[in-house]
């Protein structure tokens, strides 16, 4: 069915552009000075949107250069560390080491923070249980994990 269209939709086409040729409009057109005009916005048209596409072909090659040199500088770091031998195993190691522990699944939460939790924060500061831009120490005995703000 749809094939059967095609030559209809062709036959219309033809016949209603046939016309066209000899249509006043395109003798006015052809023979004034309007056409010298009208092929010149035309040519403009076709030379710009040739300056735009090249223009973007040029920065889609730097972007590709750009990717490279990442995907280069990536593979160089990663022989790096391949070759100072941070493996898995190791970085697990060291922790251990250091006493840190892997958390059982399921056990970190998050806090939701208090409207008390500044003024508990700027207590222990002034008590010296806390000193800024040091390490996290242990909450006072007084106090409960959820009312101690995180550093």
């Amino acid at each position: 069915m749809p094939a059967r269209l095609v030559p209809i939709a062709v036959g219309r086409t033809a016949g209603a552009v046939s016309g066209l040729a000899e249509s006043g409009l395109v003798h006015r057109l052809t023979r004034g000075r309007l056409w010298i005009g009208a092929l010149t916005t035309l040519l403009v048209g076709i030379v710009a949107l040739n300056v735009v596409a090249l223009s973007f072909n040029a920065s889609a090659s730097k972007t590709g250069k750009q990717a490279d040199a990442l995907k280069r500088e990536i593979s160089i770091l990663r022989g790096q560390l391949a070759e100072a031998g941070a493996s898995d195993q190791r970085i697990q190691a060291e922790a251990a080491s250091l006493g840190m522990i892997v958390p059982e699944p399921g056990s970190i939460s998050y806090l939701h923070p208090k409207r008390s939790d500044a003024a508990t924060a700027a207590k222990r500061l002034a008590l010296g249980e806390l000193t800024t831009g040091s390490s996290y120490a242990p909450a006072a005995p007084s106090a409960t994990a959820t009312d101690v703000p995180t550093p």
